[in-house]
């Protein structure tokens, strides 16, 4: 997808922060970035959400914080997109914060390194569990509830406080990530992005993707390694292995057929590359998900 830069903030001295709610049929499928940090909380929907190098499921009640200029993109499954369909629905509710104005208004404060350090760290993305989820997730229906913007500004001061004390989250892009998107960048990474999450599957070729971004393999491999930091291969077996998880966490399917189901062509495979992703094979997570 393009990584097109979007500006959240107009720009006014006193605009530090922004939230919006979005309530349609499907998220935007624009691979983007912006200065803002985002902390979004999905209300009802599900897909697969890439921040930085990092890909997984997202479903309904997650909350997750994505760092100032990191890309990021929040990608429905395929049955939101059939029109003919009127179940599937996405919903969510975000908090944009511009840091450095944040950071500005604190700079006279003990609490100005705290916030540094978590705005960095937050470049990395950040997913909350149970406990933070749902206190930041009130705190974030109560400032877009309220109408009076002293008492909503209140609402996001906490959500910053709590967000700099919290330890109760898992960190989702690798420690080396960097952006590498530019804005000169063209809608080739749209277009294979979407090849993979609607075709990971089945078989998907090396040739028909170099050709989908007109450019020959090897300008492809260079090209999407030096925008993903991962292989084109790797890329789409993490893609194929997040959706394992998911299978296995909601159905009964047997191991064998669930691997074919996913887009490999023998177990054998299937099991080398869950267990290189998850450090342990698919029928011992399967048991570790029935004891939780």
């Amino acid at each position: 997808m393009k990584p097109i830069f979007a500006k959240i903030l107009d720009g006014k001295i006193n605009d530090i922060y922004s939230l919006k709610v979005i309530d349609l049929p499907y998220f935007s499928t624009d691979f983007h970035f912006h200065e803002e940090c985002q902390l979004t909380y999905t209300i009802e929907s599900e897909g697969r959400v890439m921040i930085g190098d990092s890909i997984a499921n997202f479903n309904n009640d997650e909350l997750i914080f994505v760092g100032s200029n990191v890309p990021h993109v929040w990608h429905n499954n395929k049955q939101y997109f059939n029109d003919e369909l009127t179940d599937p629905h996405a919903r969510s509710l975000s908090l944009f914060i511009h840091p450095e104005k944040i950071l500005h208004i604190f700079r006279d404060s003990e609490t100005i390194q705290r916030l540094r350090n978590f705005f960095l760290l937050g470049k990395r993305g950040m997913k909350f569990g149970l406990k933070t989820k749902t206190a930041l997730s009130n705190l974030l229906r109560k400032a877009a509830q309220e109408k009076e913007e002293i008492t909503r500004l209140i609402a996001v001061l906490e959500i910053l406080d709590l967000l700099c004390h919290t330890k109760d989250y898992h960190l989702l892009s690798s420690p080396g990530y960097t952006n590498n998107y530019q804005l000169k960048d063209n809608d080739k990474m749209d277009k294979i992005l979407k090849y993979i999450f609607d075709n990971f599957n089945k078989e998907i070729l090396l040739d028909e993707a170099a050709e989908i971004c007109h450019m020959n393999k090897h300008a492809f491999c260079r090209y999407f390694k030096s925008r993903t930091q991962k292989t084109f291969v790797t890329f789409v077996n993490e893609v194929r292995i997040g959706h394992a998880c998911k299978l296995l966490a909601e159905t009964d399917q047997q191991i064998s057929d669930l691997a074919y189901c996913c887009g490999f062509n023998n177990l054998s495979n299937f099991n080398k590359f869950f267990k290189l992703a998850k450090g342990v094979t698919p029928r011992v997570y399967k048991k570790m998900l029935l004891v939780n």
